[in-house]
């Protein structure tokens, strides 16, 4: 026999039911963009030497049972599609991705500090491959945020490895100094050009920064020498992603960050952007903290 919703339930029901629907068209259209970017469900499949790559647990076995291979390989399917990687998972079973972040973290790995003992948070943080290489170099805590469905790829791969990272499904916006601390070491990468209100994200990653501790911030950038001091505003997609919002210059980036209490020590990993309606630079800023702008801080200070 069925049983009746008072008027209050019914209401609170249909409530999240709205919102799992806003959800689910939310990720629904990450996987499309995705999917434009890739031109297919999945990455193709590259060579890569599995020796050289990171062993993100000690505990992976050099062969892995069929039974064991075929569920793995089952799940990291039902994930698709994968952005990072290439993720090894024992014996030789690989989950590849669209990124090559082993090879990205060649122009990483010198200039990241000693992170013994170290607190580090890595903001925007997909799948996890950055979160497990600061594990790997000896982080003491990690705290890995994001917001999105590749938060479940994480998961997964936590699963496998049993780091004891903190992954959490959050943005910066919920980041909080008085309730998760500080960090040592901030790592954002990826994430700012997608990001409508970029001068309260770097604020925010600011007031997380430890004192005496380093920022790795990467982002897109525009390639031209000429367009450096300026922004420029994406109206529609840009390589096949409707959710890039702007393109900063080089100088431009490099006054935000100054404007939001960092100092720049170093700009490194200079590279080509990916293709679309025009020229990109992928790069790294090494950050110190600084004093930020008194207009940062209070955006009403110069008003009568």
């Amino acid at each position: 026999m069925g049983v009746a919703l008072r008027p209050q339930c019914a209401a609170v029901v249909s409530e999240e039911a709205d919102i799992q629907e806003r959800v689910d068209d939310a990720l629904a259209g990450i996987r499309n963009a995705v999917r434009r970017q890739l031109g297919v469900d999945r990455p193709p499949s590259v060579e890569v030497e599995i020796a050289a790559l990171p062993r993100f647990s000690p505990d992976l076995p050099e062969e892995l049972h069929p039974e064991e291979r075929a569920r793995l390989e089952r799940e990291a399917e039902e994930l698709q599609p994968w952005l990072q990687g290439p993720f090894l998972l024992g014996g030789d079973l690989l989950v590849g991705g669209a990124w090559r972040n082993d090879q990205r973290w060649l122009g990483l790995a010198d200039h990241v500090p000693n992170l013994q003992a170290k607190r580090v948070l890595d903001v925007g943080s997909n799948a996890g491959y950055d979160p497990f290489m600061w594990n790997l170099r000896g982080a003491e805590y990690v705290l890995a945020c994001e917001p999105f469905e590749f938060h479940r790829q994480a998961l997964f791969l936590e699963s496998v490895y049993r780091t004891g990272i903190d992954f959490q499904q959050i943005g910066w916006q919920d980041l909080d100094a008085e309730k998760q601390g500080r960090f040592d070491l901030i790592h954002c990468h990826g994430v700012l050009y997608h990001e409508p209100h970029p001068m309260l994200m770097l604020k925010r990653l600011r007031e997380m920064l430890a004192p005496g501790g380093t920022m790795l911030f990467g982002s897109m950038m525009l390639a031209s020498p000429e367009l450096s001091e300026y922004a420029r505003f994406v109206p529609g997609a840009y390589y096949g992603d409707e959710t890039w919002w702007w393109v900063p210059g080089r100088l431009c980036m490099r006054w935000m960050l100054e404007a939001a209490g960092f100092v720049s020590e170093e700009e490194f990993g200079i590279a080509k952007g990916p293709l679309g309606d025009f020229p990109t630079i992928n790069g790294y800023f090494s950050l110190a903290g600084g004093e930020p702008s008194p207009l940062i801080d209070d955006p009403l200070a110069l008003k009568p």
